[in-house]
């Protein structure tokens, strides 16, 4: 290295600089550059270290030790501790600079007080504990639910479909989406759409049940030139989903497979209420259509067995309900419960229904069994009916554990059905049945 590129000359000098506490020194010890901080940590102003020796300065107690030397010795970057005048301690770093020789010609040293850095350690120490926190609430945000426009999907079948769903959204993959008739198909079909590389392409939804065998090629080709286009056009470069592909002929899974399997242009979900899998078997679905579309499948459950998204789905039903008719209503406890131990076959939409028709027919604040259409009231022996006035929370909480439990016995055929219902263990559904079969809170219920 030559240094006198770095050292231009060696006329005494205070850098312009008010952030760095920088000395230069020769290898003789001499101080020659040093900038407008320097000597603050040793009492001293930058003129009054200019000229002076580093050895003389060590001698007079200023620089303890003195790393020029040190430096000069070892030919290399040396780190140490100084204790200046005052006893604060001050950590210097040294470092030499060589001429064509490689003796060390000058050597270049900075500090900082300790203080000062351990100020600056503690700073990124609680800086990196905050990064830290931030990508675990990220990581965290990720895992948990994410709100889909026109859906519920809170509980842990549901965030499965979700994560599966942002998975394949990213894969340009035909895809089949399972689930009852309202279980929320199609909006998760619009979420992955909207969440894939053709989200600004069109999404069209054809409901395959309603077209005719007759028509079925035409209605998806188009009838020519100066004719209507038919839907693989209208998709092109975006999503077709084909709603109710279970319930479509063999000669149109036929026709289907041929023209999809030479275009690439349009992404396909399929949407099937029935188990593809089961119609294969029963040769009701063409093998090798299946095998096409089946790339990947997502099971999204029935209601019934969400039992966090059928608890938010009765209170968004309501919070909707209250701004749509500009009334404040709630519902009665015992309502509330049992609307919770309810079959929903129809799902959302059917507890849609439900609510709304009860809520018009309300005629106070308060939303009862009494308001519900007559055959979803609960039977004599379904409803609750505790006295909650007087009571203690422990004993409020088992009574209506109890009843939800024996309730559900009525209804299941296995503790693993009552389980899945109510979102909880098999082995606790039958540790729960034990616990109240002799309970004296037997008396209250039966």
């Amino acid at each position: 290295m030559n240094t006198m590129l770095l050292l231009p000359n060696t006329d005494e000098e205070i850098m312009d600089t008010h952030d760095e506490d920088i000395i230069i020194t020769t290898r003789e010890g001499k101080i020659i550059k040093v900038t407008q901080i320097s000597g603050e940590h040793y009492g001293l102003t930058p003129s009054d270290l200019l000229g002076k020796s580093v050895f003389d300065l060590e001698a007079q107690g200023i620089f303890s030790p003195a790393i020029t030397p040190e430096v000069v010795e070892k030919k290399k970057k040396i780190v140490t501790v100084q204790t200046t005048p005052s006893g604060r301690k001050v950590l210097i770093t040294g470092i030499p600079l060589f001429n064509e020789e490689r003796e060390v010609e000058f050597v270049i040293s900075y500090s900082y007080e300790l203080s000062e850095l351990i100020v600056m350690k503690e700073y990124l120490q609680d800086l990196e504990t905050e990064m830290s926190k931030v990508k675990e609430e990220l990581a965290h945000l990720r895992n948990q639910h994410i709100q889909i426009d026109g859906s519920i999907m809170e509980s842990q079948s549901s965030a499965r479909a979700v994560k599966t769903a942002l998975k394949m959204a990213r894969i340009d993959a035909p895809i089949v989406i399972q689930g009852e008739r309202g279980v929320g198909k199609s909006t998760l079909a619009k979420f992955i759409h909207s969440q894939s590389s053709r989200s600004e392409g069109p999404f069209i939804e054809v409901n395959c049940s309603t077209i005719p065998d007759a028509v079925f090629e035409i209605a998806f080709t188009g009838q020519g030139e100066g004719k209507p286009p038919g839907y693989f056009s209208l998709a092109s470069e975006g999503t077709l989903v084909l709603n109710e592909i279970d319930q479509i002929s063999l000669a149109s899974q036929c026709m289907l497979l041929k023209y999809l399997q030479k275009n690439d242009s349009i992404r396909i979900i399929a949407i099937s209420e029935t188990s593809l899998e089961e119609l294969v078997k029963s040769g009701s679905f063409r093998e090798d259509f299946f095998y096409f579309l089946h790339l990947a499948s997502i099971q999204l459950k029935p209601l019934r067995e969400r039992p966090e998204d059928l608890e938010q789905a009765v209170s968004r039903t309501l919070m909707s309900l209250i701004a749509k008719y500009k009334e404040e209503k709630k519902l009665a406890v015992d309502l509330h419960l049992h609307l919770l131990q309810l079959e929903w076959t129809g799902n959302f939409r059917e507890l849609q229904n439900v609510l709304e028709r009860s809520f018009i027919e309300c005629e106070t604040d308060i939303i009862t069994l009494q308001d519900l259409p007559i055959q979803y009231q609960p039977t004599e022996d379904e409803q609750i009916g505790i006295e909650i006035e007087g009571q203690t929370l422990p004993h409020i909480l088992e009574f209506v554990e109890k009843k939800v439990l024996l309730n559900a016995q009525r209804r299941y055929k296995t503790t693993t059905e009552m389980a899945q219902v109510l979102g909880i263990s098999q082995p606790s559904v039958v540790r729960k049945l034990k616990k109240y079969v002799n309970s004296p809170l037997g008396d209250d219920i039966e």
